[in-house]
């Protein structure tokens, strides 16, 4: 009897939890109305987690795109508390069951990719992983075709069956359920179209909307937390998508909407289900029309039966300012139907902006209306005003003057202009330039002074000719010479010499062979990378000042004029970097490839810009990142830029990248947190284009 009782009470703390965690509750069994599945184990799975997401689900065809892991250190560094343990978002997508669907309905879309979700509370033993069921997620797009529904919930059979497996392994218990979904709201998906003027470049217009909409919804507060482009998920994407000029997914976030939904007193963190939120933007070959849709976020509060009147305020808020700023971007409100079997004749009624509720001041009865980043906000839900109470990160920064969202008239123009936007608190590289002395005349160029370290040499103009005639007379080699911008006027020479080869013949250390000149044809200027920062940074324990410092004389004593760049870091925290906790150090290497062949596999490869033999038998080579993806410096300062080629290191049967979260920040010392949410889709978009090199 004691031992029945046991095995009960062992039962029911695995099981409550789980009810728990929702507020709501749990079935073990399926049925057509559950919402999600989870799965529940004692004790903290993190690395058991990160490693079934990030490697074997590849081998049932769903990959990772843009993982975002313990979300919480985020809330509690900007906040100053969180009551998790762990919430990480891990998006993946099936592309080989995707795209197919794609040419039947491209609403599917909406969910592609979607969450594997993985959160933990500071006061519960628990771990609980789990994902949307995928009939659920039909029933949310409005999708009722039986093929299209069969196709796309079959694949998860596999993924649920390899879950379970995986989770199970060395013993593991681990328990199952059903989350029901209390109700679907009446209007589940947001969707607009914009009609635009035939470019001359289709790939032009796309790079300029897309960096519009990015910044659009940077100015209000939202993270572009993800990007699959769908045209590049399979080798034959293209052939399978030929009806199609672009289709693509944005993954969208707003960290204080996040914050308040998941964190916090009575939060729900089972709604990281639905993050981040999937947008779909497609064009069609031969049209003038790009398509756009979303889930509403009342998905949320009704379908997990969310009724606190605060978080539901939130919920509404978004609801009706994602409508908005794509009204004012120029697109007009579509029906949710499948887009592919209607003419676009219809007319909608235009959106509603949001209703603005107005506090009385008492010494006066003329409202006053309360800015967004305030304390307090109201806001309209269901009828009622509600006071949401918005938390202010320990530390406010001084705020920067931006300019106001400009509304096209597209009746006039349909043509994209690039915005003068800037997202909050983001000072221009140019900016901190001004702010920043010319240079600091006591010290000796490249030189440590007061313990701080200059990443860059910065010099007057020379063109690509004179640099390279100036590096081999100071005795250097040139390893590669390429452009790393699409207009061509940013040109990065990669150089090295014996010593700098030998010195970085040693495991891991191999990033640090050679060095890179930047040459700025549009602002006229050159960039020299400061051989004592480099060693430094990337040999590691195994640093010697003899040859960094020997390099920086020959740098030095043969360009004249150079001073210290503003980026700088204290020196000797240089070894142990990381943008901020919870970052990647130098040692947190990414492998994008694995084989004996990987020299092969890159030869004649276009994409390979330079490739640089050492010593100890690795190769270090310069790859080329796709068009999206290089275009990051301009939006974070193209005085860096020297950074690309990518370098990827060779050695012992691995290829390796050093993290881009690591690599983008060291290059650039002085890059802040709200420069850093600009090019968020860019760590993840350089590992894909790392990882395309060897296929």
């Amino acid at each position: 009897m004691y031992k029945i009782k046991q095995i009960i009470l062992s039962t029911l703390i695995l099981i409550i939890p789980s009810m728990l965690l929702a507020n709501t509750s749990v079935d073990t069994k399926l049925s057509k109305n559950n919402l999600a599945v989870f799965y529940t184990l004692e004790g903290d799975i993190q690395e058991k987690f990160n490693t079934l997401v990030e490697t074997k689900l590849k081998t049932i065809g769903f990959n990772i795109t843009d993982p975002h892991k313990r979300v919480n250190d985020q809330y509690k560094k900007k906040y100053g508390s969180t009551v998790l343990d762990v919430l990480s978002f891990m998006s993946v997508v099936n592309d080989e069951n995707i795209l197919p669907l794609l040419n039947i309905d491209p609403r599917i879309a909406a969910f592609s990719p979607f969450n594997m979700l993985i959160h933990k509370r500071l006061d519960e033993k628990n771990t609980h992983v789990g994902h949307l069921m995928p009939e659920a997620m039909l029933d949310m797009i409005g999708i009722d075709d039986p093929k299209v529904r069969a196709k796309f919930t079959s694949a998860f059979k596999p993924l649920d069956a390899m879950l379970e497996k995986e989770l199970k392994a060395d013993g593991a218990k681990v328990t199952k359920s059903y989350l029901p979904y209390k109700k679907l709201p009446t209007k589940k998906m947001i969707n607009f179209e914009f009609e635009f003027d035939a470019p001359e470049d289709m790939e032009d217009f796309i790079d300029e909307f897309q960096n519009e909409f990015e910044l659009a919804f940077i100015d209000k507060q939202y993270l572009i937390a993800g990007y699959h482009n769908f045209l590049d998920g399979l080798d034959n994407a293209e052939e399978i998508l030929s009806d199609y000029e672009a289709f693509w997914t944005y993954s969208l976030c707003h960290l204080e909407y996040s914050y308040n939904m998941f964190d916090n007193k009575d939060a729900h963190p089972e709604a990281g289900l639905f993050a981040p939120c999937s947008m779909y933007m497609y064009i069609k070959k031969g049209s003038n029309k790009l398509v756009v849709g979303m889930p509403t976020l009342v998905n949320w509060s009704d379908t997990l039966g969310i009724v606190d009147e605060k978080r539901v305020g939130l919920v509404h808020k978004l609801d009706r300012e994602i409508p908005q700023i794509l009204t004012a971007l120029g697109m007009k409100e579509m029906p949710n139907v499948n887009p592919l079997t209607i003419k676009h004749t219809k007319k909608i009624a235009k959106v509603v902006p949001p209703t603005i509720i107005k506090k009385e001041v008492k010494s006066t009865p003329k409202p006053v209306i309360k800015h967004e980043t305030s304390s307090t906000q109201k806001i309209r839900a269901n009828g009622k005003i509600i006071n949401i109470i918005i938390p202010k990160p320990p530390k406010v920064p001084t705020p920067i003057q931006v300019n106001t969202l400009n509304t096209r008239n597209v009746g006039i123009n349909r043509s994209i202009k690039f915005s003068k936007r800037v997202p909050p608190n983001y000072i221009p590289s140019n900016q901190r330039q001004k702010r920043a002395p010319a240079h600091t005349s006591n010290t000796n160029i490249g030189e440590v002074n007061k313990g701080k370290i200059a990443a860059y040499l910065r010099a007057k103009f020379m063109d690509v000719k004179t640099a390279k005639a100036t590096l081999k007379k100071a005795g250097f080699e040139i390893v590669g010479v390429s452009p790393v911008n699409k207009k061509g006027y940013l040109i990065s020479i990669v150089f090295t010499d014996k010593n700098l080869q030998k010195m970085a013949a040693k495991k891991n250390r191999g990033f640090a062979a050679s060095l890179r000149l930047l040459v700025n044809t549009k602002d006229k200027h050159i960039s020299i990378t400061n051989p004592l920062y480099i060693a430094k940074a990337f040999m590691q324990k195994d640093f010697d000042e003899r040859i960094p410092k020997e390099t920086l004389a020959k740098i030095t004593s043969n360009f004249t004029g150079l001073l210290n760049s503003k980026d700088t870091l204290k020196f000797q925290l240089l070894p142990k970097y990381q943008f901020m906790n919870g970052m990647p150090h130098y040692e947190d290497m990414t492998v994008v490839a694995r084989g004996s062949n990987l020299l092969a596999k890159i030869k004649n490869n276009k994409k390979v810009l330079f490739v640089q033999k050492l010593e100890n038998g690795s190769t270090l080579i310069g790859v080329k990142l796709g068009k999206r993806t290089q275009k990051f410096t301009s939006r974070i300062g193209t005085n860096n830029a020297g950074l690309l080629p990518y370098p990827i290191l060779i050695e012992n049967g691995e290829a390796k990248i050093l993290e881009p979260k690591y690599y983008i920040s060291v290059m650039y010392p002085l890059l802040q947190m709200s420069e850093f949410m600009t090019i968020a889709t860019v760590p993840g978009a350089v590992i894909k284009d790392c990882e395309k090199v060897f296929k």
